[in-house]
């Protein structure tokens, strides 16, 4: 459903350019995004993205929920309310 490009921060070590990333998804028909977990760009917008896709799939049944499983969920951001582990890596990154 969606191809992710990470580490889009360090410029200097790109092996694939954000072009060839985004023509290459749309060959494969998915959606392309660029993320960062160091300055958290995109982050949430590639699981939301993932998380249309899938929901979007359901609908016509092109995928099929396992039983006992009730669907995809999508819950307002809650960015302020960051797990202690994700805001301790971040105090570390050298960005």
């Amino acid at each position: 459903f969606v191809l992710v490009g990470h580490k889009c921060d360090l410029v200097a070590e790109r092996a694939v350019s954000a072009e060839e990333a985004g023509h290459l998804a749309a060959t494969l028909g998915m959606a392309f995004v660029e993320t960062s977990a160091c300055s958290n760009l995109n982050v949430e917008l590639a699981f939301r993205t993932l998380a249309g896709g899938i929901q979007q799939a359901l609908a016509p049944g092109v995928l099929a929920l396992h039983q006992g499983c009730d669907g995809i969920r999508l819950i307002p951001s809650q960015s302020c309310c960051q797990p202690l582990a994700w805001r301790e890596s971040r105090e570390r990154c050298q960005c």
